[in-house]
């Protein structure tokens, strides 16, 4: 797993580990499970695991039908048990990421059963870039912004180092970003990323990094710009 939306772990569950729980809400029976395939350790020694999460809930629908009949057009409400699932990656001391937004229920499952609250980060992009996008080789190549007065209130640039262009350079400084992307050189790798104010990271370069790498990048550059 290289991108997901990380949530932040305000605590240490050192017991993370596989469970299920069947429960009853409005007298129907739902259950979900959080199950571990996999740890490992990054190279500065924090466990790293990955694996599966799923819930059911309630989800409301309509059915129509056409009386053959007369024509007459029939709208029913429906409620059916629906299933969610989300890949994971978590330092059970730091963070957890699921594989999208739709995954982030995982987040109040954690923080029911362990009595510790894990939520969805928000990260200080503009804090982020004035680190990284000035440093030597860094080339900010995606730039989402807003709140910005004047003609352009909003919106995402592509290109190459995008702060230094004369047109819209301005006009990124003064605003505040919700993504940024950048491409730089990071030891003997090529690192490529998007990230975004809501928390969510994608690491596109090196091709082969796995869970772990994606782990450590986010404990090394990340994780001290969330909240």
């Amino acid at each position: 797993m290289k991108s997901g939306v990380v949530g932040l772990i305000h605590g240490n569950i050192d017991d993370l580990s596989s469970f299920h729980n069947q429960f009853e809400r409005e007298g129907t029976e739902f259950r979900h499970s959080f199950q571990v395939h996999n740890t490992d350790y990054t190279t500065s020694g924090k466990k790293v695991l990955t694996g599966q999460a799923a819930t059911q809930e309630i989800e409301d629908s309509k059915s129509v039908t056409i009386d053959d009949g007369n024509g007459e057009i029939i709208v029913q409400e429906e409620s059916t048990v629906q299933g969610k699932y989300t890949e994971f990656v978590a330092v059970p001391d730091e963070f957890i990421a699921v594989k999208s937004g739709a995954g982030t229920f995982l987040f109040d499952i954690l923080s029911y059963q362990y009595n510790q609250d894990v939520t969805r980060a928000n990260m200080d992009l503009n804090e982020y870039a004035e680190e990284y996008y000035t440093a030597e080789g860094v080339d900010p190549w995606q730039v989402g912004f807003y709140g910005n007065v004047g003609n352009a209130e909003k919106g995402v640039v592509y290109g190459e180092n995008v702060f230094s262009d004369d047109e819209i350079g301005e006009v990124l400084e003064r605003s505040q970003l919700n993504q940024l992307g950048l491409q730089y050189n990071e030891g003997e790798y090529v690192i490529k990323n998007t990230l975004s104010e809501s928390g969510y990271v994608e690491l596109y370069q090196p091709s082969n990094f796995v869970s772990t790498d994606f782990a450590e990048f986010v404990i090394q550059n990340l994780i001290q710009y969330m909240e």
